[in-house]
């Protein structure tokens, strides 16, 4: 299989006193022209473009059709990504990017009409992420261990504490790994299609390679 995305700096978040910033550290991924990992997924979309010298190579389909045959993978213009589309019989639909060059990024999007809360309501729409993920999770081969990243999502979600620096913000990325090569995950867009149908997408990334 592949891996891969983007180089990391350190980023603060604004507190309440001098004291507190200590508390307030989180790890932010950007690129060499400072890109957040959304941004750069909406770039590497618009320019489907070959890619050369990538650590990782060309990807592959990680969904098991044994558990969910109405799927379907294509490898994007690039050669590099690959974007695999999962009907369920429920109605509810997931689209997986398999991305990334210097990282191996996989961004699951869920579009489902079985739950219904405003958007700014992050606690519900971060357990629901991580619900979906784990409803799936039998029939995916991945080689990022997406177990361990939604045990540490569920973690970072009960930990949150309302104005200690600790609030629920998407496109945080949450490390779970324990090698010399990060793990993280990250829930990143909470959108509503229409009266009753949503979109959640989380990704779980591994890098640099």
């Amino acid at each position: 299989m592949n891996r891969f995305i983007l180089v990391l700096t350190i980023g603060l978040f604004a507190c309440n006193s001098t004291t507190d910033k200590s508390k307030c550290v989180s790890k932010k991924l950007v690129s060499k022209d400072s890109l957040s990992l959304s941004e750069r997924q909406n770039s590497e979309t618009t320019n489907q473009i070959p890619k050369v010298n990538c650590t990782r190579g060309k990807a592959e389909p990680i969904i098991n059709k044994i558990v969910y045959p109405k799927t379907t993978f294509v490898l994007q213009p690039d050669s590099i990504s690959g974007i695999e589309t999962v009907t369920f019989d429920n109605g509810d639909k997931l689209t997986i990017k398999n991305w990334g060059c210097e990282y191996y990024v996989l961004t699951f999007r869920f579009e489902t009409s079985r739950f219904q809360r405003d958007t700014t309501d992050l606690k519900y729409w971060f357990n629901t992420a991580t619900g979906l993920v784990t409803e799936i999770y039998n029939g995916v081969e991945s080689p990022i261990d997406i177990k361990k990243g939604i045990t540490q999502l569920k973690n970072h979600i009960d930990s949150d504490q309302p104005n200690n620096c600790k609030n629920l913000k998407l496109g945080d990325e949450i490390d779970f790994g324990e090698s010399e090569i990060r793990d993280f995950v990250s829930v990143d867009r909470i959108e509503k299609l229409t009266d009753k149908k949503y979109a959640i997408e989380v990704s779980f990334a591994t890098g640099p390679l």
